[in-house]
């Protein structure tokens, strides 16, 4: 029945009356009621008015009544008040002083108690704890004790243990074993990398900093956690992370094409949790049909056991490169060897220091040289080179020597995780000063500048990647040891080498989109090169004083999830104004590599 339908019009109301409030307004309770003094009579008014005057909060029980009044009908509302607040006694506090959680309450001593402040006073507290991040927070009790005082008792979650195990997922059609719950991972791995402490209260900060530290070691899939609570310690939690290791050990055997390399073999284990320490290891043998060789066995431990975050690594490293457009460097044989020490401080800041050695030995184009009489070398093929055509000294070609530097350094690192970030950012700054032997020995120094940063892209497996890295360097520094500029790593369209010097800057954009758990898609943009080569190779004719002549480049490439590890397919062209003086190659350039260009 409609409410126009149970209006009485016969009737009207000549009064209203609220009954029993001592210490509430009747004016303001008036004001919530739907039945008004001369209106007409109404049964599902008045009990309109009963909800009402109880959804005020301020009374435990309102009974309607009603009376004749002459011609018309008086309404009563008789109330029974809750009771009085005689003081309010907060328990279990540690982080917030009790006047502190005072202040912000509705609910004040000398107040009728009303259960809608006392509802908001609750939330008001948790949302004190939680905007803090004390999230396991909770109000475990709010009432009145005997004497009318306001109890409330707060839990505020404090850490009695934390432990991680396996997350275990289940196969179909796979039974399970014994050791699917036994993480490769060594404990003292995780356990140094763990923020939350027993003892103290859960701060959901500490938990977000436990899973960022354990995801940056690049060995883990996923991190989450269960919350249990302690039987008889209402106050107690127990925490449990999940950890999804990742597959980290790689033993790989491809053959591959590239434009730069021609047809590679390769051969490669790597381990980016070797015996379960969280350290990097590896052995890589390569060799291509276009003259490239090499083998490289390297070594890293981020955090030393037992130290104050102290790290070290090192590499043995032989290579062999051939470069058919350079006359003096067309070949290139280095042996050599790196060590590194480090130290993290801060939350995400490494200063390190390295020492290098390497025996070089550079190999001109025979058929573009000839020896004449006194020793020196004329160069017979065509000059690109702007420098004079005057024979080059006897030790000037066919170089041979030793080089020693030390490079310190300095690492800024947020990334969510060093293989495949999709957050943070990243930034090295170096010098290196050494000496160098052979042809025009003397000391060098470089410096380099290397920003990196990832943020999510158009949709949740959308990232956009970029990367800048500058270097300026002594025009002492060896000729065939100088920046280089091009080919997959740097310039994607251009071949490697195409730009030499004592400078250069580059920059790279990627869009990439994981499309599922095995393939990905990446759009990139590349730019920059090399300046101030001032150098005596006569092949060379790409030299350029410093901003002039950038290069820049376009390309798609494919990202594969393998079990023998993650592979790069890139496939880059010029755009733009063509850089390369003496090319008109503006044909694609097939790159293929190992996981994420950066």
């Amino acid at each position: 029945m409609s409410e126009q339908a149970n209006v009485d019009k016969s009737l009207i109301l000549s009064d209203i009356i609220i009954s029993g409030n001592q210490f509430v307004s009747t004016t303001d309770l008036k004001e919530e009621l739907p039945v008004k003094q001369g209106g007409y009579f109404s049964k599902a008014a008045i009990e309109d008015g009963q909800k009402a005057l109880l959804a005020t909060g301020y009374f435990r029980e309102v009974a309607p009544s009603t009376q004749k009044d002459g011609n018309g009908v008086k309404v009563i509302y008789t109330v029974v008040e809750n009771p009085v607040i005689q003081g309010i006694n907060i328990h279990g506090n540690t982080l917030f002083s009790t006047p502190d959680i005072l202040k912000v309450l509705k609910t004040k001593t000398g107040e009728v108690l009303n259960i809608n402040s006392l509802r908001a006073d609750r939330d008001t507290i948790l949302n004190l704890y939680q905007d803090q991040g004390y999230t396991l927070s909770e109000i475990s009790d709010m009432g009145l004790n005997d004497r009318g005082e306001l109890e409330v008792v707060i839990s505020e979650g404090i850490i009695r243990n934390v432990s991680f195990q396996k997350m275990v997922t289940k196969q179909k059609g796979n039974r399970r074993k014994p050791t699917d719950d036994i993480l490769k991972t060594q404990d003292y791995v995780i356990q140094r990398e763990i923020e939350l402490q027993e003892g103290k209260i859960y701060n959901s900060k500490d938990y977000d900093n436990t899973v960022q530290n354990l995801m940056r070691l690049g060995v883990f899939k996923n991190i989450k956690s269960e919350i249990r609570r302690v039987p008889g310690d209402p106050n107690g939690r127990d925490i449990v992370l999940l950890i999804d290791e990742d597959r980290t050990a790689i033993l790989q055997g491809a053959i591959s094409y590239g434009s730069e390399t021609g047809l590679m073999g390769t051969l490669s284990l790597k381990d980016n949790n070797w015996k379960g320490r969280a350290q990097e290891f590896g052995v890589n043998f390569e060799k291509s049909n276009k003259d490239y060789t090499g083998f490289t066995i390297d070594f890293f431990d981020p955090w030393i056991r037992d130290t104050d975050r102290i790290s070290w690594g090192w590499s043995l490293y032989k290579t062999s490169y051939g470069d058919s457009d350079s006359a003096l460097f067309n070949d290139i044989d280095t042996i050599g060897a790196k060590i590194n020490v480090g130290k993290g401080f801060a939350r995400n800041w490494r200063f390190s220091l390295g020492l290098k050695g390497e025996y070089v030995k550079e190999k001109a184009n025979k058929g573009n040289f000839r020896q004449l009489p006194d020793g020196t070398w004329k160069y017979t093929g065509k000059n690109k080179n702007d420098a004079s055509n005057a024979p080059l000294p006897k030790d000037a070609v066919n170089d041979k020597y030793m080089v020693f530097s030390v490079f310190p350094y300095l690492t800024y690192d947020t990334r969510n995780n060093p293989w495949n970030a999709t957050t943070g950012e990243y930034a090295k700054l170096q010098l290196e000063t050494g000496y160098a032997g052979g042809y025009k020995s003397g000391s060098f120094s470089n410096v380099t500048l290397e920003l990196r940063k990832y943020h999510r892209g158009f949709w949740k497996k959308n990232t956009f990647a970029y990367k800048m890295v500058g270097g300026i360097m002594t025009q002492s520094t060896k000729e065939g040891q100088r920046f280089w500029v091009g080919g997959g790593n740097t310039l994607r369209g251009y071949d490697g080498g195409t730009f030499r010097g004592t400078q250069k800057l580059t920059a790279t954009i990627e869009n990439r989109t994981q499309i599922n758990d095995i393939l990905g898609i990446v759009f990139f943009a590349d730019a920059g090169r090399a300046w101030k080569q001032n150098g005596r190779d006569p092949a060379y004719g790409n030299d350029e004083k410093f901003s002039k002549g950038i290069a820049t480049t376009a390309g798609v490439g494919l990202r594969l999830n393998t079990p023998m590890g993650p592979l790069r397919f890139d496939f880059g062209w010029p755009v733009g104004r063509l850089q390369d003086k003496y090319s008109n190659d503006r044909g694609m350039k097939f790159y293929f590599n190992m996981g994420q260009s950066f």
